[in-house]
């Protein structure tokens, strides 16, 4: 998943595939989780801590949809696409010098753009405690980032976003050059809507460059079932370069 297993899919697929693959079919040719819920009390009922560590033992694959739009010379193009998520069970490694459990996410399949499609393939390795879900951090082809301290998941999450921790960026695993910072949050966004269903908890992201500027903010969200149990929801990005969402297909 992506308690840092998150956002590192859809930045890349907007940023460096699907936006790239759009702008060059584009200009050669010359786009979940929602519903209805009750109400809720101030914490959740289930068990998010012992969810993750379940996910991260066991792993996921899912078939998604992809939709947005990307910016080309200055005008929004749709987006569409389809493709497979895959969360690897975590695997003992090495993560910034430290003992680490690893997980390999990846999201793979085909993007339309201007009338045209191309494949597309983006992953990303998230770390987390030998022993526990806490996040240590994430590295790709673009980006390494360090947890300024791990980030502990909270058993409880309620319907106001916490603040959970934050990474610093850097371009690469020799942390010579920093890109700025990310913070994390969650928050629990749809209640059951019949009793012991599942609820929906969603972790967001905020990206900031060096100058501390917002430039980009991710959104990740999972069914958790009572029996904990997490399934994926949807997950979305915004940034300057467009917009894109991936739902359940």
């Amino acid at each position: 998943m992506r308690a840092k297993s998150f956002r590192g899919i859809i930045s890349p697929i907007l940023g460096k595939s699907a936006a790239g693959v759009a702008a060059a079919l584009l200009l050669s040719a010359c786009g979940g989780g929602d519903g209805g819920g009750t109400p809720m009390s101030a914490e959740g009922s289930y068990n998010l801590q012992a969810a993750m560590t379940t996910l991260l033992d066991s792993g996921l694959t899912q078939a998604v949809k992809l939709s947005g739009d990307v910016i080309v010379n200055g005008t929004s193009n749709p987006v569409t696409g389809t493709g497979t998520l895959t969360l690897s069970p975590g695997a003992t490694g090495m993560f910034n010098g430290t003992a680490a459990r690893l997980q390999t996410e990846t999201v793979s399949g085909t993007v339309t753009a201007g009338g045209q499609t191309a494949p597309y393939s983006v992953s990303m390795m998230n770390a987390y405690e030998p022993t526990t879900p806490a996040i240590l951090g994430a590295s790709q082809s673009t980006e390494f980032d360090v947890a300024q301290a791990p980030i502990v998941i909270p058993a409880m999450v309620g319907t106001s976003a916490t603040m959970l921790g934050t990474l610093s960026r850097y371009k690469d695993s020799t942390l010579s050059v920093a890109l700025g910072t990310e913070e994390l949050s969650v928050a629990v966004t749809m209640t059951p809507v019949d009793p012991g269903g599942p609820e929906v908890v969603q972790f967001t992201y905020k990206i900031y460059d060096t100058g501390q500027t917002l430039v980009e903010t991710d959104t990740y969200s999972y069914n958790l079932t009572q029996d904990n149990v997490l399934s994926f929801s949807s997950a979305g990005t915004q940034a300057a370069s467009g917009t894109l969402t991936l739902t359940p297909q």
